[in-house]
């Protein structure tokens, strides 16, 4: 009984002293600072890449095919689309708010604030939009963050479902060896998404009712519809870097799963001190195993505007909703 306390004890200080140096450097000067430095530390790998394969560059040979560039915005329309859908069903469920139409609108409209260093952003538009519709900011605050939680937990879920069909070299799935650090990701997550630990959480902040007691059943349904969400986001991947050289079709699943774990080491960057550049910078590392690097860094550059003309065509479209 004694050691188990002093276990408790000691990894309860270990939290404190972590949440402590988190506040540290989330506060002040730093909080400005740290993200900048990202910023500067993703522009340098991208400068060498582009520095240590000029020749490479210059001296390619490009098959650019716009049409897969066409296939990809197909997708990535069907993929923003089913994104809000889900967000719509949460909020019917927590809001409670089921007017589908502001639902999609919202969702669109504030989907631009993620590309804003930090979640706060993204968090507070939402906030202020459902707040002109009577739901306070409380609730919309906790809804998107277990949002966030069923887009981490899922991503992890479709990481370790394609990895068994991954068609790699050897070289290539040794670089894989410590994909099993997701569950660290993952274990927490699941526990912020469960039913139990939810109404607790609702509980507290005095928003318990019984139509908002939550159920297994529910949350499995958001997860489950997550992981196309994240299978059509690899599918443009795929799309996109089939624009300069053809992808044989059995890297379409390592392709997923790079897009997959990439984000979610770019999202957990977000809620420490920043994701800015750390999709970019890893998904170019991971691409650069199957392609030059100079082809990885321009499918990486053009993946990030496609997906940018896309989340601002949604957010021009959710001001004619």
């Amino acid at each position: 009984m004694i050691m188990y306390r002093i276990q408790f004890m000691t990894r309860a200080n270990i939290i404190s002293t972590f949440s402590r140096v988190l506040a540290y450097f989330q506060s002040g000067w730093r909080r400005q600072a740290i993200p900048f430095l990202f910023f500067l530390l993703s522009v340098a790998v991208i400068l060498s890449v582009l520095a240590n394969n000029w020749q490479t560059l210059i001296t390619y040979h490009w098959q650019v095919r716009p049409h897969w560039l066409l296939y990809a915005f197909i997708f990535m329309s069907f993929d923003l689309l089913l994104g809000a859908y889900a967000w719509h069903l949460l909020m019917t469920r927590l809001g409670p708010y089921n007017n589908r139409r502001h639902n999609f609108k919202f969702w669109l409209y504030a989907n631009l604030a993620r590309r804003l260093p930090g979640p706060v952003w993204h968090i507070a538009s939402r906030a202020v939009l459902y707040e002109e519709k009577g739901i306070s900011k409380t609730v919309t605050s906790m809804t998107s963050g277990l949002e966030l939680a069923i887009i981490l937990v899922s991503g992890a879920v479709t990481f370790f479902l394609v990895l068994p069909f991954w068609v790699i070299p050897d070289s290539v799935r040794s670089q894989l060896n410590q994909s099993w650090l997701l569950l660290i990701i993952l274990l927490p997550c699941l526990l912020l998404v469960h039913p139990r630990s939810l109404n607790t959480i609702w509980q507290k902040l005095g928003h318990q009712s019984p139509n908002q007691r939550l159920y297994w059943h529910e949350t499995m349904k958001w997860l489950l519809l997550y992981i196309p969400i994240w299978i059509i986001g690899g599918i443009v991947l795929y799309c996109v870097s089939n624009m300069f050289q053809p992808v044989p079709r059995m890297q379409f699943f390592p392709l997923i799963g790079m897009w997959v774990i990439t984000n979610i080491l770019s999202l957990a960057g977000t809620l420490t001190f920043t994701g800015m550049g750390l999709r970019e910078i890893s998904l170019t590392l991971l691409l650069a195993l199957f392609m030059p690097p100079p082809v990885a860094l321009l499918t990486v550059i053009v993946l990030r505007l496609t997906w940018l003309g896309g989340e601002l065509g949604g957010a021009l479209i959710s001001l004619l909703l």
